[in-house]
């Protein structure tokens, strides 16, 4: 008989490291045997170690997809509890998808845990999920299913930043870890788990895979080197990185995010894969809330600048404006759903992906929403030959208001602006940020 996985103190010392760098860590548990074990494990880890002042507490959603789903939410909850752990339950409401489930229950899952994570008030903070070498190894076989570039083929990364949620990252410590070796130390523990159904529902693309396992291990892909294989491809992609960081600091202007500049001659001396990633980073950069452009029209976006140099089209929300010197990228007018938002002293709100604005002061409640023609044309006058600035950009940038009087815009200079005789008593901070796509998930 196989002798159940028992880690030392010492051995959960090096799984857990990375927890060390927050400062509260909410474990994700769904009730099944990977995370019931990672959630002993992190108990057991800060009893027998001491997590130096790390919050730890249990957070478990219901999605409310199937008959029973609260009962193992609330059995998750009576299980933390044991072990001397908060724990809470999270409810996906509302409307349920009729395609695309397990997708939109992974990104209402993400959603429900980034929020919670945020109201408790102390960053940074940790989303531990029990992904494990299994999990690894059953993700690179469905990306080299769908023709995944290098970024999916590094599969999941230990930690990644979960981009909606300023302070908040996912973090997966048991990416080296067997599911077989989780559960039997479970069941040496004495936990108990939940099956849930939809792990033997082949509909289900992961579920397929992990039935095909017996005939891909007898091929050699086994977890542990389908898992090698994206740890070494996680290299090949920051080697990329660091390239298209060059590219960018070389090439790349942002003009405080109102629209993308890239030197033309810099940009086409570069090999194909890193004008590809460039242009991935740019699109995603001023593509707002809009769907991202996938791999392939990029790629065939790369091929056009490259072939034709004289280019006009739109891609992920994006207008792209190119000829041979240079290659221009703005939001996309007409399209963009830009949102209007109200705010008050101290709110902080992400408007359409691409600015953080925060009210620091305020005596009366301040408006944003896009900046109109005619207020563009009013900024236009005044700053005279001091702003050179495309009709099509300043369409999507977010305006934001005092009543009558315009107080700010986004990534224009306040000297630009006309002076209003309210002079309102309002302090507003608008920068440019970036929200990545989820390229390595």
């Amino acid at each position: 008989m196989t002798e159940p996985w028992c880690p030392t103190s010492q051995d959960l010392d090096g799984i857990f490291a990375d927890l060390r760098a927050y400062s509260c860590a909410v474990l994700a548990v769904s009730g099944g045997s990977d995370s019931m074990a990672l959630m002993h494990l992190v108990a057991r880890w800060a009893r027998e170690r001491g997590a130096d002042g790390l919050r730890i507490s249990v957070a478990t959603v219901d999605h409310g997809l199937r008959p029973g789903s609260l009962g193992d939410a609330r059995f998750v909850v009576a299980e933390a509890e044991r072990l001397g752990l908060a724990a809470t339950v999270l409810a996906w409401l509302g409307d349920k998808p009729a395609h695309g489930v397990q997708a939109r229950a992974r990104a209402a899952r993400y959603d429900l845990l980034g929020r919670y994570a945020v109201a408790g008030g102390v960053l940074p903070c940790a989303i531990v999920t029990a992904h494990t070498e299994d999990d690894q190894a059953e993700t690179l076989l469905m990306r080299l299913a769908r023709g995944s570039g290098a970024d999916g083929l590094q599969g999941m990364r230990p930690v990644r930043a979960l981009t909606a949620f300023a302070g908040v990252d996912v973090v997966r410590p048991l990416l080296g870890v067997e599911r077989g070796a989780l559960r039997s130390y479970l069941a040496a523990a004495g936990g108990r788990w939940v099956e849930d159904p939809s792990n033997a529902d082949e509909r289900f693309e992961r579920v397929r895979i992990r039935a095909a396992a017996t005939v891909m291990d007898g091929l050699g892909l086994t977890p542990p080197m389908l898992a090698l294989a994206a740890q070494r491809q996680r290299r090949v992609v920051e080697a990329l990185d660091a390239l298209t960081d060059r590219l960018a600091a070389a090439a790349l202007n942002l003009n405080g995010g109102m629209f993308a500049r890239i030197d033309g001659g810099l940009f086409g001396a570069e090999p194909m894969e890193i004008r590809v990633r460039l242009l991935q980073r740019v699109l995603g950069m001023f593509g707002g809330r809009s769907p991202p452009a996938e791999l392939a029209q990029i790629e065939t976006l790369a091929e056009l600048l490259a072939r034709d140099g004289a280019v006009r089209t739109t891609l992920g929300g994006c207008e792209v404006r190119a000829c041979r010197a240079e290659t221009r990228i703005y939001r996309e007018r007409g399209r963009a759903d830009l949102e209007v938002v109200e705010m008050a002293a101290g709110d902080h709100v992400t408007w359409d992906n691409r600015f953080s604005i925060r009210v620091v002061r305020s005596s009366h409640p301040v408006s944003v929403r896009a900046l109109d023609p005619a207020t563009f044309a009013m900024v236009r006058r005044h700053a005279r030959s001091r702003l050179s600035l495309p009709a099509r950009a300043a369409a999507t940038l977010p305006a934001v208001w005092f009543g009558e009087a315009l107080i700010s815009v986004g990534g224009l200079p306040a000297t630009v602006l006309p002076m209003s005789s309210e002079r309102p008593d309002a302090r507003i901070e608008t920068r440019f940020i970036f929200l990545p796509q989820d390229r390595g998930a």
